[in-house]
């Protein structure tokens, strides 16, 4: 990583600080915590100048390491995929696509963690039942992009994601490809009123295109990745009264659905059929690599 000269850059009363912040932060987030001083103290943003310098890699690294130190402690987070570059990345938060990391946890029913939201005791009733499988709070070491799009609350089923990026998508796969369906009051761009199948067979490869990345990378989130993202990284999820697919099955021809506000926000998980179209469940698209 190109280190910056910042001691030439800091005033004298911040380089005790800078010192100080070092020694007890050391390592490469110690490094890049000086640099934004730095750069914000040259009137510039500090995290587009980072990113989009030849430190980005490192920066992307040590948002993911500070969001997990929350719950987790310090734990070693991978490097970036190889394939990702400052233009790729760009191009996913178009679409309000941006990078998580997820450590190899299972998320059991007598698991707890301050401060951290599980999902109801139903989930592992199911489980232990045999009509859920495992893998629903089971998750993977791995980089992701997943969706940080605002949710909204259900009105009649005519509500929209505000500025949904994918709306244009799903307008067009609606409107003019006629390979997704909708009720009367669906707006053509609305996530809402998919169903499971159309998500699977359709959407998904659609938003997987425009992400730049294969239809066997892109998948709906599972109840567990839902919850992990809502408590880690994004405070949104859980916060509207809406629910979202999950990309878990349940029993023969079901799914899992969960996310509603009133009914337990990031705890909440129900099941319902997959085959139906449903006004009130939307959906967001998970990459991995």
């Amino acid at each position: 990583m190109a280190k910056l000269d910042v001691v030439g850059c800091l005033p004298s009363k911040l380089l005790g600080l800078q010192r100080d912040m070092l020694e007890k932060w050391s390592g490469p987030d110690g490094e890049l915590w000086v640099e934004r001083i730095a750069l914000t103290l040259q009137g510039k943003n500090p995290l587009e100048a980072v990113v989009k310098g030849p430190a980005w890699a490192d920066e992307v690294v040590a948002q993911a390491r500070r969001k997990l130190k929350k719950f987790f402690g310090r734990l070693q987070v991978d490097p970036v995929p190889g394939v990702w570059t400052p233009e790729f990345l760009e191009n996913a938060a178009k679409y309000n696509m941006h990078p998580v990391y997820f450590i190899d946890l299972v998320l059991a029913k007598d698991w707890s963690l301050k401060n951290y939201t599980k999902q109801e005791s139903w989930l592992y009733e199911k489980i232990r039942e045999g009509k859920i499988s495992a893998d629903a709070v089971t998750l993977k070491r791995r980089w992701c992009l997943a969706d940080f799009s605002v949710g909204v609350d259900y009105t009649d089923g005519s509500q929209v994601f505000p500025n949904d990026p994918w709306a244009p998508i799903i307008e067009k796969l609606r409107r003019d490809l006629r390979v997704i369906g909708k009720y009367d009051n669906t707006p053509c761009g609305s996530r809402f009123a998919i169903t499971p199948k159309e998500w699977d067979d359709v959407v998904l490869a659609y938003m997987a295109s425009a992400l730049r990345v294969t239809r066997a990378q892109t998948c709906l989130e599972r109840a567990g990745e839902f919850n992990f993202i809502g408590n880690v990284y994004d405070p949104n999820r859980g916060r509207f009264n809406m629910w979202e697919w999950f990309r878990d099955p349940f029993g023969g021809s079901d799914r899992l659905y969960g996310g509603y506000r009133r009914y337990g926000g990031l705890a909440g998980v129900g099941c319902v059929s997959s085959d139906d179209r449903y006004d009130g469940i939307a959906g967001r698209p998970l990459v991995s690599f």
